[in-house]
């Protein structure tokens, strides 16, 4: 059945690869969090589930089972820089944690827009993305069957990305062709997931007839259970534009938002005139399941090992440390069906002609759960005295699919690797173009693994990433962190950390 299904699958990338306008998401484990977030060919313990389920068959240590326990990662891009600690772990939590009320920190003065500007909107560029999230693996288990690999993982993700129109911080409209565009458009989207994964490899015989032996085609299955946990989708279609010889600008404005549990607590924002009293909830409200969906990760490894190495024909006594491997995969097929307290919302369609522009925001913004409802009234152009539509009916939501493809050259100590991520579905997780990731792993002692890599991306803050690890023969430690990256290079606001990964191996 597998061999079947793995013939269609690979049809469905070669044709996604070529049909398909896509862009990236990142996966945070240490190891590939140290080499730049990409993994497709690299990863092939069990979080090879999540990315390429096909390289679980791949066995670069003697063991029977591996064990992992509670290896985290977080990710968190913002508005202004800081470099201090202490202020950017309370910028990392309040990416996550429930908005309370407005304080007086989020105020900002002429020095915090300039900055805002120059970092987040060069040139002319209308829109600024910002992404946060948080992957927490409880636990990982990967064991080898007499002719498949198989692994077993529960992890919990968060992920907050929000997109901020340039107009909030600035009263020059941005000019295109004969006409001014003042863009005030905004969108939060915010999902945690918690997924049960169940795989396996193996090799495909089909193909492998064709080659020589020390080649071989490996695939990869791994379905899924999901239980999402609150969910929001906010988007605040608003723009102003000013055409040569006219005397006024034509504004058009519409808001839309979809969401379950702690989300849809606050509604009463759309009819403040009989007064509402604002729930902040907490963290775990969050996370409790508001949804339930299923998905499929699948990929394909085609490995090709010389000088010596004989894992391809001795797998219980050799493991594969000269290699090149090309892969492909396709992750997060599936779909959530929202039922918790659904609540969707959507206002008239405003078009109308204005002689002046609306004053810039007062306050910014930090991505927390349940802000733009105080960041958006806190606008001369609310939203919220605008007619709406409102449904309280079950929907369903897409997983964050997509596509990578990635190669690995490996060569006793050393790793070179990269990757090409294209997500299918425009979803919090992912951003809107291609991303590249290229990472290099170094083994000055066989104990001792270095890794380093960088992120490209168009329109996204670039980064550079640097790992350290410490493996023996039973256990291995790893870990990560991310800075941002400048026009000149690294710079020393970090913007990611991965805690140590305990593996435990098991002859």
């Amino acid at each position: 059945m597998l061999k079947y299904f793995s013939v269609a699958a690979l049809g469905v990338v070669f044709t996604l690869c070529i049909t398909i306008n896509v862009s990236a998401q990142i996966s945070l484990s240490a190891e590939n969090m140290a080499l730049g977030g990409g993994g497709t060919a690299y990863l092939t313990g069990y979080e090879a589930l999540f990315v390429n389920p096909a390289n679980l068959h791949i066995q670069e240590k003697n063991y029977s089972l591996q064990v992992s326990l509670l290896q985290s990662g977080v990710y968190n891009e913002y508005l202004l820089p800081e470099t201090d600690f202490t202020i950017r772990s309370q910028q990392f939590r309040s990416a996550f944690l429930p908005y309370k009320s407005p304080d007086s920190e989020f105020e900002m003065i002429e020095a915090d827009r300039s900055t805002i500007l120059d970092r987040n909107f060069p040139g002319s560029r209308r829109v600024a993305p910002f992404q946060s999230m948080s992957d927490f693996h409880w636990v990982g288990l990967k064991w080898q069957g007499e002719n498949r690999s198989y692994a077993l993982s529960l992890r919990s993700r968060v992920f907050s990305k929000y997109e901020l129109g340039r107009g909030y911080f600035s009263s020059t409209a941005v000019e295109r062709g004969n006409t001014l565009y003042f863009d005030r458009s905004f969108r939060h989207r915010y999902q945690s997931l918690h997924e049960l994964s169940f795989g396996f490899a193996e090799s495909f015989d089909f193909l492998n007839g064709l080659n020589p032996q020390l080649s071989e085609f490996k695939v990869g299955i791994a379905p899924k259970i999901v239980l999402a946990g609150s969910h929001l989708d906010a988007l605040y279609d608003n723009v102003y534009e000013y055409r040569e010889g006219e005397d006024s600008w034509s504004r058009t404005a519409q808001f839309q938002q979809s969401s379950t549990r702690s989300f849809s607590e606050n509604q009463s924002f759309f009819n403040q005139s009989n007064g509402f009293t604002f729930l902040d909830g907490t963290f775990s409200d969050l996370m409790k399941p508001a949804g339930i969906g299923f998905g499929l990760d699948v990929g394909v490894t085609y490995l090709i090992t010389f000088g010596g190495d004989l894992s391809q024909i001795q797998r219980e006594a050799a493991t594969t440390h000269k290699s090149l491997r090309v892969s492909f995969s396709i992750t997060d097929l599936g779909a959530i069906y929202q039922f918790d307290q659904p609540y969707e919302i959507s206002t008239q369609r405003v078009e109308e002609q204005l002689t002046a522009l609306p004053a810039i925001s007062e306050i910014r913004f930090s991505g927390a759960p349940n802000e733009h409802w105080f960041f958006l009234d806190d606008q001369d152009d609310s939203p919220y005295e605008l007619d709406s539509d409102q449904s309280d009916e079950s929907f369903y939501t897409m997983l964050p699919t997509s596509i990578q493809a990635g190669a690995l050259f490996q060569i006793n100590r050393i790793k070179l690797m990269g990757d090409l991520r294209l997500p299918v579905i425009n979803h919090e997780f992912a951003s809107k173009a291609p991303v590249v990731y290229l990472g290099t792993e170094l083994k000055p002692l066989p104990f001792l693994p270095l890794r380093l890599g960088t992120r490209i991306a168009p329109h996204l803050p670039g980064y550079y990433t640097l790992g350290i690890g410490f493996e023996s023969k039973y256990f291995e430690i790893n870990t990560a962190l991310k800075v941002k990256s400048s026009q000149i290079g690294p710079t020393n606001e970090i913007v990611g950390a991965s805690m140590a990964g305990i593996k435990i191996y098991i002859p």
